[in-house]
């Protein structure tokens, strides 16, 4: 058969991709990761992420930078000057398709301590599989895993001095911003000291749509969480191969939220949990070790507390994985719908007052801890259905329209609303707002043909309002804001369609629209949802008012995956019949608390509230984690009713059910 030239044309890409993968594994594992590679070349066709040349994002192959992809030339150079131009500077730092040849470290801009380093950087690939940053085999820097070294490191530069004021700088929780999206890291042959990712973020920061592999197998980790105080933090959609653990916590603070996540063939375990608060929905582990460890032994070392919120697992294990457990714990943990097959049983605990071990090879729910209760509930999560997070083809570049285009200015302090107006009526599908500041102080209407709203880096300040309303598109993506701290500027849904909101920092929002809303990867003040038709999935919501009620959900069916608070006030009250399910939460109490104030409330509605774990260093915490009422009845669940948490002075609650009916 011979095949027309244009097509053939159209699978050079997946082919040459498929060659390259193939020369990176050995040949036992060669035939099995052609079809991973075959399958996943062909899925991603559609991801193609393309700027139009205004969008003032910093391209690395441009000659100021010098980048040059498939020549075998090394590129460390040319990346490393453009991930360092911009220090803070809500910057793209964007890579075309093609293999990326490096020899060191890649790490974010330094910038000044406490003020610019090492935040507000993403790092964007076109593509999955089209972007690949390759480590050369047997690199010097590489080679001690008892001192490993990030490929690529978020938040610190792996040449400083330990010792030195600035590396300590860097662990603080000050890393706002960072994100790593659409690409491959590859480590190379024979560098055991290598960790794929290093990655740290603060507050607002994720990890999408990547792939880190280890061709041989060895290295230390896939995706390291281990610099300082990480977190609260995204990754979604990410698989990582080979490595000793693919994933690796080692800290109480400050919680990650990982959703559809695929490691295989680790050395030690899949996942290794340290100490976080990980909420962990959608995993699929393949490997001959246990797909998590969570938390250290507490025989041979002080238990962090870790806390392991699970749902939705295939853990497939073979060779010597028949001799051990699939999950083993030294921590707290929330499991539902955890299948598993080639181990000796799906858990095995050697926790303080924990459920030792689950010899069979599935659970549809379990709990370390006994379920708390104060009303009649059923002895299981609310068990809402889980949507996944819509996303958009990209448009064709040269059918985006800017606002600058229609006057928009940045950093003039003058009101931008009807440019911006201007921009969205005029029939474009995306609008992009380019990096800078402008200033909203009237009511701009998301509405028409948009379906895109999205910034290269670009934020608002100002008095005025941002409303997603209804529109010809079904779907609205709103994505990469951030909103200056001392703003008034507010955001609305209105819209009878699909709204997501992604990767915005203070998104301070009111939803009285009746579609399908989706949050992720943001931190606000407060939330309103108050159409109770309305059904909302979020995860990673970061909510840190202390002035009032951070979340409240009047009537509507709210699913969240992944919850860090700070400060005083009730973090989330639900009224009037609404449904609200929480699957893991990191309760930061960094202020004074009202003790009369619960955590939670429950009003005439219904709640579970899974894998909440609690951090506090001044003496100074909630005093009531549940109030709960029932027609006319008040009952309270108190925090010396709850387990300790042995680190981090806290508690953690298991499960807590507060309801009588299902939606």
């Amino acid at each position: 058969m011979i095949l027309p030239r244009s097509l053939v044309l159209k699978l050079l890409p997946l082919l040459f991709l498929i060659t390259f993968l193939t020369t990176c594994v050995d040949s036992s594992k060669t035939a099995e990761n052609n079809i991973v590679a075959l399958g996943a070349a062909i899925a991603s066709t559609q991801e193609n992420i393309v700027y139009p040349e205004n969008a003032k994002i910093v391209d690395v192959t441009a000659p100021e930078y010098g980048a040059r992809p498939n020549d075998s030339q090394d590129d460390t150079e040319a990346i490393q000057k453009a991930l360092s131009k911009f220090p803070a500077g809500s910057r793209v730092i964007y890579l075309p398709n093609g293999v990326y040849n490096i020899s060191n470290s890649l790490y974010w801009p330094k910038g000044k301590r406490g003020r610019s380093d090492y935040k507000r950087t993403v790092l964007q690939g076109q593509s999955k599989e089209g972007v690949i940053i390759q480590l050369q085999d047997n690199s010097p820097n590489f080679q001690n895993s008892n001192q490993p070294r990030p490929v690529i490191s978020t938040g610190f530069d792996p040449d400083l001095n330990p010792k030195s004021e600035d590396f300590k700088a860097s662990k603080v929780a000050q890393r706002f911003g960072n994100s790593v999206r659409n690409l491959t890291i590859n480590i190379g042959n024979k560098n055991p000291g290598a960790e794929g990712l290093n990655f740290a973020a603060n507050n607002q920061g994720a990890v999408r749509s990547v792939k880190i592999i280890s061709p041989d197998r060895q290295g230390t980790t896939g995706l390291a969480l281990t610099h300082g105080e990480i977190g609260p933090l995204l990754v979604e959609d990410v698989e990582i191969v080979g490595f000793d653990h693919g994933i690796r916590t080692n800290n109480v603070l400050n919680s990650v939220t990982l959703q559809n996540i695929t490691v295989r063939e680790q050395n030690r375990a899949g996942i290794y949990n340290g100490g976080q608060v990980m909420s962990l929905e959608g995993f699929s582990s393949f490997n001959s070790v246990p797909a998590i460890i969570n938390g250290r032994n507490p025989n041979k070392d002080k238990d962090p507390g870790s806390m392991l919120t699970l749902v939705n697992a295939k853990l497939t294990g073979s060779g010597r994985a028949k001799n051990t457990s699939a999950i083993a714990s030294a921590g707290f943990i929330y499991a539902r719908n955890v299948v598993t097959s080639g181990y000796s049983g799906v858990f095995s605990s050697n926790a303080r007052k924990a459920a030792k071990s689950i010899n069979k090879a599935a659970i549809d729910e379990f709990t370390s801890r006994p379920i708390l209760s104060k009303f009649a509930s059923p002895q299981n999560s609310l068990q809402l259905p889980i949507k996944q997070f819509p996303k958009l083809a990209w448009d064709d570049p040269k059918t985006w329209v800017s606002v600058e285009k229609f006057g928009a200015t940045p950093k003039d302090k003058k009101d931008d609303t009807d440019a911006f107006q201007a921009a969205i009526d005029s029939g474009a599908t995306t609008v992009l707002v380019p990096n800078g500041r402008f200033t909203i102080n009237g009511s701009l209407k998301l509405r028409g043909q948009v379906q895109r709203f999205v910034s290269t880096g670009g934020g608002f300040e100002g008095n005025g309002e941002i409303v997603a309303d209804n529109g010809k598109q079904p779907t609205l993506i709103v994505e990469n804001f951030s909103v200056g701290y001392n703003s008034k500027l507010k955001w609305k849904n209105v819209a009878n369609r699909t709204v997501v909101y992604r990767s915005i920092t203070h998104l301070d929002l009111e939803s009285e629209g009746s579609g399908d809303l989706f949050i992720d990867d943001a931190v606000m003040g407060k939330l309103r949802f108050l159409n109770p038709a309305q059904h909302i999935w979020a995860r990673q919501l970061n909510l840190e008012s202390g002035s009032e009620t951070n979340l409240v959900n009047n009537g509507a069916t709210l699913w969240i995956l992944g919850l860090k608070t700070e400060r005083g006030k009730t973090k989330i009250e639900t009224t009037n019949g609404g449904f609200t399910e929480l699957l893991g939460g990191f309760i930061y109490a960094t202020s004074k608390q009202n003790p009369q104030e619960p955590l939670f409330r429950i009003v005439n509605a219904s709640a579970s509230f899974a894998g909440v774990a609690e951090a506090f260093f001044d003496k100074d915490t909630y005093q009531i984690w549940v109030e709960e009422t029932r027609t006319n009845s008040t009952k309270m669940l108190k925090r010396d009713e709850i387990p300790a948490r042995t680190t981090a002075n806290g508690q953690a609650m298991v499960l807590y059910t507060g309801f009588d009916k299902r939606p």
